[in-house]
């Protein structure tokens, strides 16, 4: 099966799926920068000791069209993940990464859901995998409660996101469960609405080559 490459997790290529949360500031950078005159979306705070990046992802609650009827809440955990073998061993160049090692993909009807590391530096031994697909637009496959198709694992994307990236799923994206790989756990904040109706909350597909199977 041929072999994927994951590449570098940025905006403009993550933007049809969700959106990357990530301080344009130097690590290194230790005194108060003045914001540009003209920016809208950065703003002097705590007097004049930080600065405020104003709506930096989106939040957004769709549980109001779910078949339940139940209303959702905002709800925050807290995920440990540990380095799971995938593929290759990974580096900086080269990762051999197939749909075989996708077991299992997901997706939140309803909700977006972003994915905030711990503590993580950029240099960390490890960094973690975000593996999305888009939405088949066909009737055909397993049957979803929210009405909408399985996912088109003939275009699968792969990023490779360090410890200072967040990453928000947009509403009903297909995506893998968070895969750390490298030499360290991470620790993540999840952040989404959810009802507490499984179904409505996450739907799950099985991957084996040519098959989708719901779980």
């Amino acid at each position: 099966m041929k072999a994927m490459e994951p590449i570098p997790l940025t905006q403009s290529e993550f933007a049809p799926f969700g959106k990357v949360i990530e301080c344009p500031l130097q690590p290194s950078l230790t005194t108060f920068p003045p914001p540009p005159p003209t920016s809208t979306n950065v703003v002097p705070a705590n007097q004049d000791t930080a600065l405020k990046f104003i709506d930096v992802t989106d939040m957004k609650n769709h549980y109001g069209s779910a078949p339940s009827g139940i209303p959702a809440k905002a709800v925050m955990n807290m995920f440990s993940c540990f380095p799971r073998p995938l593929g290759s061993p990974a580096t900086e160049n080269k990762y051999e990464f197939s749909i075989s090692d996708i077991k299992i993909l997901e997706r939140h009807p309803y909700t977006t859901q972003t994915f905030i590391p711990l503590g993580a530096a950029r240099e960390a031994k490890a960094k973690y995998l975000v593996v999305v697909a888009p939405t088949l637009q066909s009737t055909s496959g397993p049957p979803f409660s929210s009405n909408m198709g399985p996912p088109d694992l003939s275009k699968v994307r792969i990023f490779w996101a360090h410890g200072r990236q967040a990453v928000t799923y947009g509403v009903a994206t297909w995506h893998m469960p968070m895969a750390v790989v490298g030499e360290e756990r991470m620790d993540f904040v999840v952040v989404q609405y959810a009802n507490g109706e499984s179904q409505e909350d996450c739907e799950e597909v099985r991957v084996v080559p040519g098959v989708q199977e719901k779980l």
